[in-house]
């Protein structure tokens, strides 16, 4: 999100920022746990919640995305002009990201291409070129970006309905979910794969949804709540605890799987790891600004950068930890040094902007 906040920008709430910032870490820890995996390292990973768990790290950046978008550029005189030059930003930072990674692929071998999605790059440049160039593809991470810039374009399409109603957002990008899922099912049974139209359109909800919640600063409610009952994070613990236990039995219908996309199952888990993170946060009260969680809120507040830092680190590191022997030492140095490296990057732009002149 933005580095800088116009002068009437909502006031930050940390519990938020810290959220952000662990998304971006636990997306940074588990494609380097993928990256060993690649290399043949099957135990001592560091258990995140995508582990133990149907969801991953990017719906939480995603939602908070959306609600960050309906929290603050919502409020803005011309918010459809404003979310369409961040998705200009955002296709600049995709594309230089890109550009700093690709040279990495004239050391990779076959199957680290496919892993990381660049062998179309090394085979037909042109072509893959293109497709990245119109957001029809991209390489592993950089497709996270990418499905954000998809929907700041599309996100002017929700505000005008947002305007309408805010229930009325919901309820149409609830059905264009369900609608979307359906698809996949089909086309799944038919052998067919989850990506393309009817992914994006499943993902849409993960961000619209959360922009009609941000811009009813739902989140106000849902702490004053969280700090009223702070012993709702026991069943939240507990439920997701039980999930931990039952997902590696397997036992869920094949159609709630990981080859369906964003499923209910992979919804309802997301949405209980961000409850079960604000009510922990809330249990901490003020500690929450002492570190080490100040340094992971400082990660939050600059989420866009240091989560282009964040892909640079993982594709270096990982590259890097391939070449050692991916044993167990290399691969938990990369972790330490990329969340170093990340809380660096954070208080460095922090320091940078403080130097800037008020404008």
């Amino acid at each position: 999100m933005p580095s800088t906040a116009p002068a009437d920008a909502p006031a930050r709430e940390t519990r938020i920022d810290i959220v952000r910032g662990v998304a971006i870490l636990v997306i940074l820890i588990n494609h380097l746990g993928q990256v060993a995996e690649l290399g043949g390292l099957r135990e001592g990973l560091i258990p995140t919640p995508t582990r133990l768990g149907w969801s991953t790290a990017a719906e939480l950046f995603v939602m908070l995305s959306g609600y960050m978008v309906g929290l603050v550029y919502l409020s803005r005189p011309a918010p459809m002009l404003a979310v369409w030059k961040r998705a200009g930003r955002l296709w600049l930072y995709n594309l230089a990201l890109l550009a700093c990674v690709l040279p990495l692929a004239a050391l990779m071998p076959a199957e680290e291409l496919a892993f990381w999605n660049l062998g179309a790059f090394v085979t037909d440049p042109l072509r893959a070129g293109v497709r990245f160039l119109t957001l029809q593809s991209a390489p592993r991470l950089l497709d996270i970006l990418q499905l954000y810039i998809v929907l700041m374009l599309a996100a002017p399409i929700a505000i005008a309905v947002q305007r309408r109603s805010n229930a009325l957002l919901i309820a149409l990008s609830v059905a264009i979910w369900i609608g979307a899922q359906v698809w996949t099912i089909d086309r799944v049974a038919g052998g067919g794969m989850k990506d393309g139209l009817p992914d994006r359109l499943a993902w849409q909800m993960m961000f619209f949804v959360p922009m009609a919640l941000g811009s009813m600063r739902i989140h106000v409610a849902l702490l004053a709540w969280l700090d009223r009952h702070r012993l709702v994070a026991l069943p939240l613990v507990l439920l997701f605890a039980a999930g931990a236990v039952v997902k590696p039995m397997g036992i869920e219908p094949a159609w709630l799987d990981a080859r369906h996309g964003l499923t209910v199952l992979r919804v309802g888990h997301a949405v209980l790891v961000l409850l079960l993170y604000l009510s922990l946060l809330t249990l901490l009260g003020g500690w929450l600004r002492r570190q080490p969680y100040a340094a992971v809120a400082a990660i939050g507040r600059r989420s866009l950068d240091t989560f282009a830092g964040g892909v640079l680190l993982t594709y270096g590191l990982g590259t890097l930890v391939l070449r050692l022997g991916s044993g167990h030492g290399a691969y938990l140095a990369a972790v330490a040094i990329g969340i170093a490296a990340t809380v660096a990057l954070a208080y460095a732009l922090d320091v940078a902007s403080n130097r800037r002149p008020a404008r």
